[in-house]
């Protein structure tokens, strides 16, 4: 499970707009977002822990294949260590086919693959514009109308009424060709009859301006038998022709230079149907010279227009004078017709698919920074920003929506200037009313309004035109998104697409950045608290202090009604109240609270018990809730190693639903307080530990300077100790005169058995305490520093701790701690046993000196009597 910290960036995840899952190298899937949740249909909780071959996951090529688990991109990184990327169909939980592309990235550590990750990508969008690409091809292409008797098929209307009516509805544009019965009438040669009906074949079907280009002057080559052919198109800003395609000269001539205004060329753009112009009278043009290297004589140059309007030249060149009859002349003037149409269509298909491709990288670009950011200012001012430069508007804005004073509050604008951007409210005129009413789409425009609130400020600004695109989440309006031109503008269906499309990208930026700006606020607020918890937790001893800061602080930044602490009391079977904040008095001490519902479930180890008063009106103190306003009361158990310690208690006065991040929060809140609850313990038994230590070695330092019977003294500490320390058994042993034996001298605990065992004098860890140093030994049955390993296990003999006896720096015995149990001596046991050992050697030390203080007296007063006597 996620700990409350892992949360945060869980739920970064959990806000992208792509699906992503982790799986581990054995295949099952460690983590499902909630993004791959929408996406399927399946939740964290029903693919968490599943196998990639349980096939809960379900993929289909195009033609409705299934795909096979071990042909999954996360199957396949595992297995190549690659990064791997696939499109395919995703079958959701209600069958449902979605298309996406799956990307699997491999986590390597030293080569090794660790693990996967996964991210799901619809790519409906995508598709969608793919769609739209074809359907503007489609729309493209053109309509058969006859470039010689103006008919379309066999309807009875002339040409311009079809064609002026079409083209300015925007249906599409024409072929300017001839029909095939027009085309039989006019060519007489078969060859230019094939000739034509082929080029127009080529021209309807193909979108490609280069295509176009070479397909016209091949078969001008072919057909009307000419050295060459070549296509300038006219750049009305350099007034020059500039090449276009060329077929049957040298690439040195095709590309000799510029070609401006020479008489042939006046003549085309002067809007005659051709100009025949013959190398050898004109001697001084400026490619004359290049001209007569390639073998050229004539030229025939024919205007290709559309519309009326000249957008470039077709050119066919000779190697000797050529006389054009008048079939010529019609053949390569419909030729000339069938090019411009070509070239022109070519042209709009090309601008057509370059804004296309234009907007799917707006879109991409928009959809890729709404699901991996979460500063909804960057994504609002990329918004604003790319929009008018795609679309060559004059600027963007965006506005959200307030509820409260049902206003649009400006979030970010482009193109704009800062007076009329920040002009004043925006409330509901016309077109906002349409764009909240849930019309998609509404254009204002601003001489069409002169009574509109900002007339004024938007002649000012320069703008013509306005358009409202509102921007909805689930069908609630969030915002809107405006564009302003500075000329009346006719927005194509792709444009409104395109703008609808981003709407509601933005629309889901807006939503997912304001409830992570929640989320991440309350995560801050509750990390605020909890580190001021841990830090009381850690540098108090004082329960009360912890428990009443932290019955305070949960409900304060929860907003909940109350909160109280109980601890377990084991004997009872009650739960005490040890710390209650906004409850009254009355209610907190209402009286002993057992086993209710929520109790139990808290103490039968579940992590939370909800419990709705209302649902239990049977309930002990279902009366004193009602009458204290409460409504739901959760309970968390405390635990410490498993054990339940206490139960925290939330109490609010009306329904609550509780998130995941809340419930995180609360379950550790209530680990730090069971801490607190263990550690206050801890302290107190310390403390009892420490006083009753302090009370036995009052007691011995008493007998010791009271007594000169060191027996006696002895005797008292391997009684006191074991019943202080918990221990099984305690001896005393005492170097003899030679100070190499040693004797048992105090015993408690043991049987004679045991004791009779014989000498210790040689094991390693009696050696090392009569050098001066404790030795600790955790299991006597195995550890080789104790020789009498068989009988201390019969004996139920666990762990010893042997200490030397020391008197003004003379190793005197040693003092050995037997326990029952295996146990690892503490510091404070092994400093309390040595001050006793030092005890012992007071004591010892004092007997000592009182025996030779008492001898020499004696000796003195015998040798005294003996002085009197023999005087006397």
């Amino acid at each position: 499970m996620f700990n409350w910290f892992d949360n945060t960036y869980r739920k970064i995840l959990d806000h992208m707009a792509d699906g992503v899952y982790f799986v581990g190298p054995d295949q099952r899937i460690l983590y499902w977002s909630r993004g791959a949740g929408a996406m399927s249909g399946f939740t964290s909780e029903e693919m968490t822990g599943s196998s990639l071959n349980d096939r809960r996951i379900h993929y289909e090529d195009g033609k409705g294949n299934p795909l096979q688990p071990f042909e999954y991109p996360a199957a396949l990184c595992l297995q190549e260590k690659r990064t791997v990327s696939k499109h395919f169909f995703l079958k959701t939980k209600d069958s449902r086919l979605i298309p996406v592309e799956e990307t699997a990235s491999p986590l390597l550590d030293r080569g090794k693959v660790k693990g996967v990750i996964t991210v799901i990508k619809d790519i409906t969008s995508c598709i969608e514009s793919t769609e739209f690409r074809l359907r503007s091809e489609r729309k493209e292409r053109l309509i058969p109308i006859c470039g010689w008797c103006k008919k379309i098929r066999s309807d009875e209307n002339y040409w311009e009424q079809i064609e002026t009516y079409l083209t300015d509805e925007g249906f599409g544009v024409f072929t300017h060709g001839m029909c095939p019965s027009c085309a039989d009438k006019i060519f007489e040669k078969k060859v230019y009859l094939e000739s034509y009906q082929q080029i127009c074949k080529s021209i309807s079907a193909s979108i490609s301006l280069e295509e176009v280009l070479q397909l016209i002057v091949r078969n001008v080559v072919k057909v009307m038998n000419v050295k060459a052919s070549l296509v300038r198109l006219l750049n009305r800003e350099t007034k020059q022709l500039e090449l276009a395609a060329y077929y049957g000269v040298s690439e040195r001539y095709a590309n000799k230079g510029p070609v401006a205004y020479d008489a042939s060329i006046d003549d085309a753009l002067a809007g005659q149907p051709a100009s025949v112009y013959d190398i050898t009278e004109h001697t001084d043009s400026k490619y004359y010279r290049e001209a007569l290297e390639e073998g050229i004589r004539s030229i025939l140059s024919i205007p290709l227009r559309f519309e009326k309007e000249v957008i470039g030249v077709l050119r066919m060149y000779t190697t000797e004078p050529v006389k054009y009859t008048e079939e010529d002349m019609k053949f390569i003037t419909a030729i000339a017709e069938q090019a411009a149409t070509g070239i022109v269509n070519a042209r709009r298909f090309e601008k057509a698919v370059s804004r296309e491709k234009e907007y799917l990288r707006v879109f991409e670009e928009v959809t890729k920074v709404t699901g991996s950011s979460l500063n909804l200012n960057e994504v609002l001012n990329l918004i604003v920003r790319k929009i008018p430069q795609v679309m060559d508007l004059k600027g963007c804005s965006l506005r959200l929506v307030n509820k409260e004073n049902k206003q649009l509050e400006l979030a970010a604008y482009f193109g704009l200037s800062e007076k009329y951007a920040n002009k004043g409210p925006v409330e509901y005129d016309e077109n906002l009313e349409d764009a909240l009413a849930s019309q998609s789409v509404t254009i204002f425009d601003i001489e069409e309004n002169r009574d509109s609130k900002y007339y004024q400020e938007a002649v000012q600004e320069g703008l013509r035109s306005i358009v409202s695109i509102p921007m909805r989440f689930h069908s609630e309006v969030v915002g809107r998104l405006r564009l302003y031109t500075s000329k009346p503008v006719q927005y194509t269906e792709e444009d409104m697409r395109f703008l609808e499309a981003i709407a509601e990208q933005t629309a889901l930026a807006i939503v997912n950045a304001k409830h992570f700006e929640t989320e991440i606020t309350r995560e801050r607020e509750y990390l605020r608290v909890f580190e001021e918890v841990t830090k009381t937790v850690s540098s108090s001893l004082n329960l009360n202090e912890v428990l009443n800061l932290i019955v305070r602080k949960i409900p304060e930044v929860m907003r909940l009604k109350a909160c109280s602490v109980r601890l377990v009391e084991k004997e009872k079977k009650q739960l005490e109240l040890a710390a209650y904040y906004g409850l009254s008095e009355r209610y907190a001490n209402k009286g002993p609270v057992s086993y209710d519902k929520s109790i139990d479930d808290a103490l039968a180890g579940k992590e939370v018990s909800e419990y709705d008063v209302m649902d239990h009106k049977d309930s002990r103190y279902y009366n004193e809730a009602i009458a204290e306003g409460i409504r739901n009361i959760l309970s968390v158990p405390m635990r410490y190693q498993n054990e339940i310690v206490g139960v925290l208690r939330l109490y609010s006065g009306k329904p609550v639903k509780y998130t995941d991040a809340d419930f995180s929060f609360m379950m550790t809140i209530a680990e730090q307080t069971a801490i607190a609850i263990i550690n206050a313990k801890h302290f107190e038994r310390e403390i009892s530990k420490e006083k009753e230590y302090l009370k036995v070695f009052q007691e011995v330092t008493r007998t010791v300077s009271s007594t000169l019977h060191v027996r006696e003294v002895l005797e008292m500490i391997v009684k006191k100790i074991p019943q202080v320390m918990g221990l099984k058994a305690a001896t005393i042993r005492l170097l003899d005169h030679s100070g190499k034996k040693l004797r048992l001298v105090a015993s408690s605990g043991l049987s004679e058995k045991y004791l009779n065992r014989g000498p210790v004098d040689t094991e390693e860890n009696v050696i090392e305490a009569l050098n001066e140093k404790p030795v600790a030994i955790y299991d006597v049955t195995t550890d080789p520093k104790i020789k009498y390993q068989k009988e201390a296990a019969e004996e139920g003999i666990k762990s010893i701790l042997t200490l030397p006896i020391i008197a003004r720096g003379k190793v005197l015995g040693i003092l050995r701690l037997l326990t029952g149990e295996q146990r690892n001596f503490s510091q404070q046991e092994i400093d309390f046993s040595a001050s006793l050992a030092e005890q012992c050697g007071i004591a010892i030390e004092n007997a000592t000196m009182y025996e030779k203080t008492k001898k020499e007296y004696d000796d003195m007063m015998q040798s005294v009597g003996r002085a009197f006597f023999e005087k006397e």
